[in-house]
């Protein structure tokens, strides 16, 4: 056990330990409560650019295909950093560091190695991690509600959508004078500055 204790606090392995133990550290903060589980995750999809391909994008694909981003990060920091930190103990340990020319080819094969196996990993996980807050404005737009206030008006407007567990209460607004209490809308558009949405009666839609 010293001589593992030893190995890990000398070069080459250094680097792989100190990376291992920060991860270590992070899933210590996690289970006491002291740091969150998405702490440095990021949504790629947010991040590539919609208007035309870039150069930042084509990079954004690479990490996407080493699934970072589609697993949380440090779950995939954690991997990587086991995976480099076990090459460098089992065939690292005996190897004579006189400056950084010596380290680079280890660290370099050890870095090559861990991308591939943290691949392999990580790859049945995608998707897993992936969560998706329930009735988003995108995914309520086009469904339909029944109206709940005396009327619809531009100025005010209620309604109700079944959903899973307790029905929606919708603010709505519409230029349709003859929308009543009871009658079947659709919601058409949002507005997201005032936060309601636009709604057309069902019966009136050829």
């Amino acid at each position: 056990m010293s001589e593992l204790i030893q190995a890990s606090m000398n070069w080459p392995t250094l680097p792989a330990t100190v990376l291992l133990g920060l991860c270590l550290l992070y899933w210590l903060s996690v289970i006491l409560g002291f740091m969150d589980f998405d702490f440095l995750d990021f949504d790629l999809d947010a991040e590539v650019g919609t208007e035309g391909a870039s150069v930042l994008d084509f990079g954004f694909i690479g990490i996407r295909f080493l699934n970072i981003g589609e697993v949380p990060v440090m779950l995939w920091l954690s991997i990587f950093s086991l995976s480099m930190w076990m090459l460098s103990i089992n065939f690292d340990s005996d190897v004579k560091i006189q400056n950084f020319m010596d380290y680079l080819p280890l660290a370099l094969r050890n870095i090559g190695i861990s991308l591939v196996v943290t691949k392999l990993i990580t790859q049945p996980l995608r998707g897993y991690f992936k969560f998706t807050p329930p009735n988003e404005v995108e995914t309520l737009l086009g469904k339909t509600c029944h109206v709940t206030s005396s009327t619809v008006s531009e100025q005010f407007g209620q309604g109700e959508m079944e959903a899973e567990g307790a029905p929606l209460k919708l603010h709505i607004r519409s230029e349709d004078k003859t929308i009543h209490k009871g009658d079947l809308v659709r919601l058409t558009d949002y507005n997201s500055e005032k936060q309601f949405f636009y709604v057309v009666k069902i019966n009136q839609e050829s």
